[in-house]
């Protein structure tokens, strides 16, 4: 299982002292939604441009214009990049069209979608390199919030999947057993007093 930050950040200088100090323990480095929209896709230049051995991840979460959005960000370094599970079909799709022209891979983030292992598999059947079961800030902070369900759903689903919405030294272990191919650390990092040695943690406790 690979691992995943998800640098919410807004400045692209946080950005890359945060992920000078963690990518020594992670495959993936994720520039958050809030950091490309402050920031840029210029912000994934720069991350790719520093840690070019590293997986790019660029958070979009395409609603439209799939195969455009896909092309500006993978022309701007990302290896990775989401579409909403919620979207047209015809977004996934175009999206993926993008990424086979360019090499690279899309995400389908089901944040937002009710029936999430219905979706998981249509949006695999569409080119999903791999779909995403994903809680957001909003959600995490509701009474009663657990990662779960979320773990449940991509189990069942039975096609690779990452999880974000939760993930830390408390629940990494079970994130694994359910089959995930990547666990998404975002808070559990970047708000530690020390990410280095939270990133490294994480690592060490993947099997």
């Amino acid at each position: 299982m690979k691992l995943q930050v998800a640098m919410d950040l807004l400045t692209v200088e946080d950005a890359l002292e945060l992920a000078a100090k963690v990518a020594e323990y992670v495959d993936i480095i994720e520039l958050g939604t809030p950091l490309i929209k402050a920031a840029g896709l210029s912000a994934v230049t720069a991350i790719k441009n520093a840690h070019p051995d590293k997986i790019v991840f660029a958070d979009m979460k395409t609603m439209d214009a799939g195969e455009l959005e896909a092309d500006i960000a993978f022309k701007a370094g990302a290896d990775l990049v989401s579409v909403l599970g919620s979207a047209d079909d015809s977004t996934i799709a175009g999206a993926v069209k993008a990424a086979r022209a360019h090499g690279k891979g899309i995400v389908v983030d089901l944040i937002g979608v009710s029936n999430k292992v219905s979706r998981a598999k249509e949006a695999r059947a569409l080119g999903a390199k791999f779909v995403e079961f994903h809680a957001g800030l909003d959600e995490q902070s509701q009474p009663g919030y657990d990662l779960k369900g979320l773990l449940a759903a991509g189990e069942e689903a039975r096609i690779p999947f990452s999880v974000a919405g939760g993930v830390n030294l408390s629940t990494i272990n079970a994130v694994q057993r359910a089959g995930a191919d990547v666990a998404v650390a975002g808070g559990s990092i970047y708000g530690a007093a020390d990410p280095s040695l939270a990133a490294k943690e994480l690592k060490a406790a993947i099997i």
